[in-house]
C-alpha cells in the first residue's frame, strides 16, 4: 500500500465510522440544496444582473462570481461595514458582532476575504445544524420523522437564509446545540452555546426558554432544587456574552444599550410592529411580502402548537413558543426569515409527513418551488428581508 494512503487509513476509518453512526442524510440534503442555491444564483444573476433596490450596495468583490453574488444581500452589507469600520456609529450596533468579527479576524490573520467568510461560515454552521437537528429529532421521535422534519425545515420557503451571508444558520446551530446539551444535563456548556449564538443573531437568546424548561424538567419546580443547584449558572452565561457586547459598545459609542436603542434608526417604530400592526397600518398593495410572511408562518405556528402534545418535547416547545410569540408580536416585518429559524416546529411536521406518503412529494416540491421564487427576489434585492 502507498505510504501516504497507509497513514490516511485510520482517518478514513474514523470518518467512515462517524458517518455510519450519524448517517449521510443531512450531508446529502446539504449538498443538494447548496448546489441548487448556487445554480439559481448563477442563472438569475447572469440572465438578470440588475437589482430592484439599492444597486449601489452590491459587493464588487462578488460580481464576477454570479453563483455567489446572489447570496450577499441586505444585511450582508451591514456585516461588511462592521468588518471594515467596527462599531463606529450607534446605528451599526443593531447588527450583532459574531459574523463580522469572524470576517475581520480571518481576513487580518489568514488573508481570507471577509465576504468569503460571510458565505462559508454560515453554510458550515448550516451543515452542522442539520446534523444536530437530525440527531435531536431521531432521539425525540424516530428515523422517518427526523428525515421528513429536516427536509421540511430545509424546504421551508424562507430557509434560503440558512445559506446566505446571514447568521441565521449560526442561530439555528447554537440554539439546537444549546437545547441538546441542556437535555443531557450539561447546562453550563448549553449556556455557552446559546451565548455565542446570541452574538450572531440576538433572537438566539430566546433559546434560554428551552434551557429553563430543561432544568425544570430535570429537577422540578422546588425552589431549593432548582435555584440552589450549580446548573442554574447555565442560565446566566448567555447574558454574560450580551454584557461583553454591551461593554464594547460603551467603549465605542458611549451607549451600552445601543444594540437596542439603534434598532429604530432607519426603520422607526415599524421595526417593532407585530402582525396586528400590519393589519392596522399597512396594505397588501403596498407591502405584499409582509402579508405573505404571515401566511407561511402558519406552518411553523402549527408545529409549535403541536409540540405541546408530548411532555418529552417540553424544551423544544418552550423555545418555539417564546420565539413565535416575539416574532409575531414584535418582529413581523421580518417574519419570513425569523419563522424559518423556528426549527423545533418542524419535528411535528416531520411526523405528520412521515405518516402521509401521498403528501410528501407534493408538499416538499411546492415548498421548494416557492423557496426558489423568494430566493430569486432576495438575490435581486427585492424587499425580502
Amino acid at each position: 500500500m502507498n505510504p501516504v494512503l497507509a497513514k490516511l487509513a485510520p482517518v478514513r476509518a474514523r470518518v467512515a465510522a462517524w458517518f455510519e453512526e450519524h448517517g449521510t442524510y443531512p450531508l446529502k440534503l446539504f449538498a443538494i440544496t447548496r448546489a441548487g442555491y448556487l445554480l439559481a444564483s448563477f442563472v438569475g444573476m447572469t440572465l438578470i444582473p440588475g437589482l430592484f433596490y439599492h444597486p449601489e450596495g452590491r459587493q464588487r468583490f462578488l460580481q464576477p462570481y454570479p453563483a455567489l453574488d446572489g447570496l450577499c444581500r441586505w444585511d450582508c452589507g451591514w456585516f461588511v461595514i462592521i468588518a471594515r469600520d467596527g462599531y463606529s456609529t450607534a446605528e451599526n450596533a443593531k447588527v450583532f458582532p459574531l459574523l463580522p468579527l469572524l470576517g475581520w479576524a480571518f481576513e487580518k490573520f489568514l488573508g481570507i476575504h471577509h465576504l468569503i467568510t460571510f458565505l462559508v461560515v454560515p453554510n458550515l454552521c448550516a451543515l452542522a445544524s442539520y446534523y444536530v437537528l437530525y440527531r435531536l429529532f431521531r432521539e425525540l421521535s424516530d428515523e422517518a420523522a427526523a428525515r421528513w422534519g429536516l427536509a421540511a425545515f430545509v424546504a421551508y420557503p424562507f430557509a434560503f437564509y440558512q445559506a446566505a451571508a446571514y447568521p441565521e444558520s449560526m442561530m439555528t446551530l447554537a440554539s439546537a446545540l444549546g437545547i441538546w446539551l441542556a437535555m443531557r444535563g450539561r447546562h453550563i456548556w448549553a449556556g455557552v452555546a446559546v451565548g455565542l449564538g446570541t452574538l450572531a443573531r440576538h433572537l438566539t437568546i430566546f433559546a434560554g426558554a428551552g434551557l429553563v424548561a430543561a432544568q425544570i424538567h430535570q429537577r422540578g419546580l422546588h425552589p431549593r432544587k432548582l435555584l440552589l443547584h450549580p446548573a442554574i449558572l447555565g442560565l446566566i452565561v448567555p447574558w454574560l456574552f450580551v454584557g461583553v457586547f454591551a461593554w464594547h459598545l460603551q467603549t465605542r459609542v458611549g451607549d451600552p444599550l445601543a444594540f437596542w436603542n439603534a434598532r429604530t434608526i432607519g426603520w422607526g417604530d415599524m421595526v417593532w410592529w407585530g402582525v396586528q400592526d400590519m393589519f392596522r397600518y399597512a396594505s397588501f398593495a403596498d407591502r405584499p411580502e409582509w402579508f405573505i410572511y404571515m401566511g407561511f408562518a402558519l406552518w411553523p405556528l402549527a408545529g409549535t402548537v403541536a409540540l405541546f402534545t408530548r411532555k418529552k418535547w417540553v424544551e423544544l416547545a418552550a423555545f418555539a413558543a417564546v420565539l413565535m410569540l416575539m416574532i409575531t408580536t414584535r418582529g413581523a416585518v421580518a417574519l419570513g426569515r425569523y419563522s424559518a429559524s423556528v426549527w423545533p416546529a418542524f419535528l411535528p411536521v416531520g411526523i405528520w409527513l412521515a405518516k402521509r406518503p401521498e403528501l410528501q412529494t407534493p408538499v416538499l416540491v411546492m415548498s421548494a418551488v416557492l423557496q426558489g421564487l423568494f430566493f430569486f427576489l432576495f438575490s435581486h434585492q427585492w424587499r425580502i428581508l
